[in-house]
């Protein structure tokens, strides 16, 4: 615990190392000038100031929440703890924090409950109570202007649902300024006396200081998987040390289970450098017990001799169906 407290305190201070004010000058800034006339008497010139002007620059509370998922985000019915990422942005000219609600939309085929808020460690990778520590709403992280964090927001999938059953969460931003003043639902230009930055007016900004955004959840009730396995390794010695010049025979299975059909099921293979597959382009990959050439363009098995992968399509394949079995001969350089 320790540790997370320690990173998360790092983290939040290099929000703040961020500023760059992109979205206007800071709350709390003064702005001072003066205005100047001349005018000649006698032919002599002379100049009168005016007294200075200071004003104080309040602070503008807008934000952005932007789903970071590129599409529908895949469940299995039941399933806990399932995940979505959002970036949240302070747009805003102040340090700002913000509330995270989510939300069922209706109209779709199932509802979520709403489970754990986690805030990421920075590295874009869902590491829930370890490297991801929960959100904490009664006390959310002050994000500096133009700063982002990412959030992952998560959600218990009911049991007994169809394959493609969807469910729209709406995950929103409020605000903690406008929260703690009771204005949960403010109108732009609403202000809270005193609570920006520098003891500024906080000011609701026409940009929505509530900003919200959706992501989709759909049940899969099909699952593939893939497996690799050496079945062979062959030397020049009649042995099987894996020395270079010696051949590796890999095996690939992939299984479809639950119900339903998997579309454009495709394995791929990046070999390290170490590896090539035997005779290159020219080589063999068997596909469930026949051979196929390696070379490029063919319609189910290709090898890339410039990216160093094997790929074969499978196609639809129906859940339930034979398990699909690569294999291909490779050599150690």
């Amino acid at each position: 615990m320790n540790k997370l407290i320690s990173w998360t305190s790092v983290f939040l201070a290099s929000l703040f190392a961020m500023q760059s004010y992109g979205a206007g000058t800071g709350a709390g800034t003064s702005i001072s000038n003066t205005a100047s006339v001349s005018y000649e008497v006698g032919g002599a010139t002379i100049t009168a100031n005016s007294d200075p002007v200071t004003i104080t620059v309040q602070e503008l509370i807008n934000v952005t929440i932007i789903s970071q998922d590129s599409g529908n985000v895949s469940v299995s019915s039941p399933e806990t703890g399932a995940e979505l990422k959002f970036q949240v942005t302070n747009t805003g000219n102040g340090n700002e924090a913000f509330i995270i609600n989510q939300v069922n939309i209706g109209g779709d085929e199932f509802d979520v409950t709403p489970s754990t808020i986690y805030l990421d460690d920075g590295d874009g990778v869902y590491e829930p109570g370890t490297d991801d520590v929960a959100y904490d709403n009664s006390a959310p992280s002050t994000i500096a202007p133009d700063a982002s964090i990412t959030i992952w927001v998560t959600s218990d999938i009911p049991d007994s649902l169809n394959n493609n059953d969807t469910s729209e969460v709406q995950v929103s931003a409020l605000s903690k300024t406008f929260s703690d003043d009771s204005q949960t639902n403010p109108d732009a230009g609403d202000v809270v006396s005193g609570a920006g930055d520098s003891s500024t007016d906080a000011v609701y900004g026409s940009a929505a200081a509530n900003a919200d955004d959706t992501a989709i959840f759909v049940v899969s009730a099909i699952q593939v998987t893939i497996v690799k396995a050496i079945s062979s390794i062959t030397d020049q010695f009649g042995t099987s040390q894996p020395v270079p010049g010696a051949e590796v025979v890999y095996t690939l299975t992939v299984t479809v289970t639950g119900t339903g059909d998997a579309e454009s099921v495709t394995a791929t293979d990046p070999l390290p450098n170490e590896l090539l597959l035997k005779d290159g382009v020219a080589g063999i990959i068997t596909v469930d017990g026949v051979d196929l050439t390696a070379v490029s363009g063919d319609d189910i098995a290709t090898y890339d001799a410039n990216t160093n992968t094997v790929t074969v399509v499978l196609g639809t394949v129906t859940a339930g169906s034979a398990d699909s079995i690569i294999s291909f001969t490779t050599e150690i350089q």
